[in-house]
């Protein structure tokens, strides 16, 4: 069985893109999550599992190396790229709008969780104020780059998964769990 590290790559570069990049373009106080964009495109196309398996790795990756609480985003991510994965797949690789619609969605889903969580461990936010000044910015940005990014992710996937149906195997990262999965 051959192993696809797309993901991982995938992952690490959104990462890098978020780390370098994102503090320097930001607009309003508000950075774009290219993690968040990266997990919910593989969500939509892969599916529930290998959205959540992107989500979890990627937002576990953001809690250890930004220094935040242990976890947040690790369960924001993993629930997005979940509920993303559920939303029928052929609609969004064919359509240009409606994955910029999904992401911008999913981004108020996602930081509406993490500033949840925050408040549930104690930390005093004002969520009126944090939905105006962060929530509703972020989620705005991350849908005009999802413009930009989407195209091209579903592009390389599309054609990952047509080498895939030519081999006839399941193959992938996660090739092992999916495949118990769909045995069930």
């Amino acid at each position: 069985m051959k192993l696809n590290y797309q993901p991982a790559i995938a992952i690490v570069a959104a990462f890098l893109l978020q780390t370098t990049l994102a503090p320097h373009i930001r607009v309003g106080g508000v950075q774009p999550d290219f993690l968040l964009i990266v997990v919910v495109t593989y969500g939509f196309l892969e599916g529930p599992v290998v959205g959540s398996v992107c989500g979890f790795f990627a937002g576990l990756l953001q809690d250890l190396l930004l220094m935040t609480t242990l976890g947040l985003n690790a369960l924001s991510k993993t629930l997005v790229g979940y509920l993303s994965g559920m939303v029928e797949q052929k609609v969004f690789s064919e359509n240009f709008v409606l994955p910029m619609l999904a992401i911008f969605a999913t981004t108020l889903i996602s930081e509406s969780i993490f500033l949840a969580l925050r408040a549930t461990l104690g930390e005093s936010i004002s969520l009126i104020r944090a939905s105006r000044s962060i929530v509703l910015p972020a989620a705005t940005y991350n849908a005009v780059l999802a413009g930009l990014c989407y195209p091209v992710l579903a592009r390389v996937l599309k054609r990952q998964t047509r080498t895939q149906s030519r081999s006839g195997e399941l193959d992938g990262a996660f090739a092992p769990t999916l495949q118990r999965v769909r045995k069930k």
